[in-house]
């Protein structure tokens, strides 16, 4: 049976990846896509995503649009690394479909209190705005959820987990640490998907497997193509952040992740969105529980055959 996944996301072009990879994965059931303020304005977001589905001819899931700001900063969309487009900027046809009418929040809390426990999973690779208002509005979704697996925080636990946007906090965590604090709070199943294991050059598609990617013959690896080339001219590689969350989804040993306890700082300056692992021994650590699954090993070159083979 497959797993029925809500899609939390900032579209984006690793966001877009990712949108291929679940809906080419017969593991996954998509319900919905929710998108939020970060790598792109959240109506933006929702535009990418409906552009995804149409290259998939997916007009069945649903895009929602959700929270435009963080609870309690300013926002400014990161354009130097997605273009002003969110995709690159490389000309993506607009989509025929719209966004629904309701609120984004609403279907996340309605989504998951009308399933059986343990039935939803939500795949969360934006800021956590959404999530953390969900759970405000309603704080028993933590506990009806199989899992949150989110792409997100830098944990200092292999020689790549260090941040992006400070030299130690992640962007989807540096863009709305107060969310991000509540969420890790919050009791819920949550396994992070951070820099660790995503910046891994094991896993990343390189100017050769781009290259590849560019020659293949479906429409959603030219497009997958198109889109990453910005990346690969500013980086010289396209690290697959959210699809690696999504694939933690659909087969969990991919990764191997350890219990640890995360504390989100909030505030400003270089430590904003810095999420601290403890790994004192349980005696030194009071009463502090483990609260997150952190991965700290990815099997890269499955990974990587794993996604190009879904999308291509």
């Amino acid at each position: 049976m497959a797993r029925k996944v809500i899609l939390d996301m900032d579209p984006g072009i690793d966001d877009a990846l990712a949108i291929l990879l679940a809906c080419r994965s017969p593991e996954l059931e998509v319900l919905g896509i929710t998108t939020v303020a970060g790598n792109t304005y959240a109506e933006r977001g929702a535009v990418n995503a409906l552009k995804t589905l149409e290259v998939l001819g997916r007009r069945d899931v649903p895009v929602y649009v959700g929270q435009r700001k963080p609870l309690l900063r300013s926002y400014e969309p990161e354009e130097w690394v997605h273009g002003s487009d969110g995709l690159g900027d490389v000309g993506i046809p607009e989509p025929a479909g719209k966004p629904e009418e309701g609120r984004a929040v609403d279907f996340i809390v309605e989504t998951v209190m009308d399933s059986g426990p343990g039935e939803v999973t939500i795949v969360a690779t934006g800021p956590l705005t959404n999530i953390a208002a969900a759970l405000i509005l309603e704080p028993r979704v933590a506990e009806r959820l199989q899992e949150l697996v989110i792409m997100g925080g830098a944990y200092g636990l292999t020689p790549y987990g260090f941040g992006n946007s400070t030299p130690v906090s992640e962007f989807n965590i540096y863009c709305d640490p107060e969310a991000a604090k509540i969420v890790f709070d919050s009791g819920a199943p949550l396994t992070a998907v951070g820099l660790d294991v995503t910046t891994d050059p094991k896993a990343v598609i390189t100017k050769e497997l781009h290259e590849r990617l560019s020659e293949k013959g479906s429409e959603t690896a030219r497009f997958a193509a198109k889109i990453s080339r910005r990346h690969i001219d500013l980086f010289g590689s396209v690290a697959l952040h959210d699809p690696m969350a999504v694939a933690y989804a659909l087969d969990k040993s991919l990764l191997k992740t350890r219990r640890y306890h995360v504390t989100v700082v909030l505030g400003e300056g270089v430590t904003r969105g810095q999420t601290i692992v403890d790994r004192r021994p349980r005696a030194l650590m009071g009463e502090k529980k483990p609260n997150v699954n952190v991965a700290y090993w990815v099997d890269g070159p499955r990974f990587l055959q794993l996604f190009m083979e879904r999308i291509s």
